[in-house]
C-alpha cells in the first residue's frame, strides 16, 4: 500500500511539473509578444524581462537593448567623468547609446533612427547641431570655450564630417569652433577597420596648430568608444 501511495505521489508530482513547464512556455511566449507589441518603453522592458524570467532565452538581447540605462552607469544627456589613458578624468556627455547594425533586429525603430542619424552625421549629410548644442549646454563650460573636433583617418573625412557642425556652432556666442586647428600630414588606417583600435593613435597623422595651445577646449566626436 505504501509503495502504491509513493507511486501515486510521484505521478502527481511529474504531472504537475509537466503542466508547470507547459504554462511557463506559454507565459514566456505571451510575454515576448507583449514586449514586441509594446507602445511604451516601460511596457517593452516589462514584457521582455518577464519572458526572460519565464525561460525564453531569445528575449535576452531584446531585454538588454530595451533597458540599456539599467545596465549602464553612464546615461544619455547626463554629464559624467570619462577616464583617459593617462588616468586623468574629464567631464563628458553623449546624446544616446550607439548600437551596431549587427544587433538592429533587437532594437526599436526609434533606436534605429538614432543610429542611422549617427551614420548620416559621419557622412556629412546632417549637422546634428541642435543635439550637440543641447549636450554642450549641460556641461559646466567656461564663458568662452574653443570647440575642436576629433581627428579622422584623413582630411577629406574630417571636413566632410564636421564642416556643417562647425558652421552651425560658429553662431553661438560662447563657442568658438576651430575646424582648422589641425593640419593633416597623411592618411592613416581607419580605427573601425581593425580589431585592436588601441594600436591606432588618433593623432598619428596630424599636427595640432599652435593657435590652440593654452586654450580651454571641448572636443567633439561622433561616437565615444570604450
Amino acid at each position: 500500500m505504501e509503495k502504491l501511495i509513493i507511486w501515486i505521489v510521484l505521478l502527481v508530482f511529474f504531472y504537475l511539473m509537466s503542466r508547470i513547464n507547459t504554462w511557463k512556455k506559454r507565459a514566456a511566449a505571451a510575454f515576448l509578444v507583449v514586449g514586441q507589441r509594446a507602445i511604451t518603453k516601460e511596457e517593452r522592458k516589462w514584457g521582455y524581462r518577464n519572458a526572460l524570467r519565464a525561460g525564453e532565452k531569445k528575449a535576452e538581447r531584446f531585454y538588454v537593448y530595451s533597458a540599456l540605462e539599467d545596465f549602464m552607469d553612464e546615461k544619455p544627456m547626463v554629464p559624467f567623468k570619462m577616464k583617459l589613458s593617462n588616468g586623468k578624468k574629464i567631464p563628458a556627455i553623449f546624446i544616446d547609446y550607439y548600437i551596431p547594425k549587427k544587433d538592429w533586429n533587437f532594437i526599436t525603430e526609434e533606436q534605429r533612427k538614432f543610429v542611422q542619424m549617427v551614420y548620416d552625421f559621419k557622412d556629412g549629410r546632417v549637422s546634428c547641431s541642435r543635439l550637440f548644442k543641447e549636450a554642450l549646454a549641460k556641461l559646466d563650460l567656461p564663458d568662452s570655450v574653443s570647440v575642436v573636433f576629433m581627428p579622422c583617418s584623413n582630411q577629406s573625412k574630417y571636413l566632410t564630417r564636421f564642416s556643417r557642425l562647425n558652421n552651425a556652432l560658429s553662431y553661438e556666442e560662447k563657442l568658438h569652433p576651430m575646424l582648422y586647428s589641425l593640419t593633416y600630414l597623411e592618411a592613416r588606417e581607419s580605427k573601425h577597420n581593425i580589431k585592436d583600435r588601441d594600436k591606432v593613435n588618433a593623432d598619428s597623422n596630424i599636427i595640432i596648430n599652435a593657435d590652440i595651445v593654452g586654450k580651454k577646449v571641448v572636443i567633439i566626436d561622433d561616437v565615444i568608444t570604450t
